[in-house]
């Protein structure tokens, strides 16, 4: 059980770190570290043997991967949103 909580708190930290990567540097590929990593890594665990390659064990890295580079898409087009806003007041204050 201690495993799992301690699942939980990882995951919670590394998509506060996914978030703020995706939404605060300019460059698309801060944001792409961790998505890469987590897909190397699971590349890895199932090439080396460590986790037999079965659908019942594939299913949790799918999600996982799945959320993770669908919060980089998300991170990044709410970092354009952000931009384009802040380009928006700009134009504003120099039209008055």
């Amino acid at each position: 059980m201690i495993e799992l909580i301690v699942g939980f708190i990882v995951a919670t930290v590394l998509f506060i770190a996914e978030y703020l990567l995706c939404t605060k540097f300019k460059s698309p590929l801060w944001g792409g570290i961790i998505p890469v990593l987590i897909l190397a890594g699971t590349i890895w665990i199932f090439a080396k043997g460590i986790v037999p390659l079965e659908t019942k064990y594939l299913f949790p890295f799918v999600i996982l991967n799945t959320l993770f580079w669908g919060d980089w898409g998300t991170g990044r087009d709410k970092y354009k949103k952000t931009l384009q806003a802040e380009m928006e007041r700009m134009k504003a204050k120099d039209i008055q």
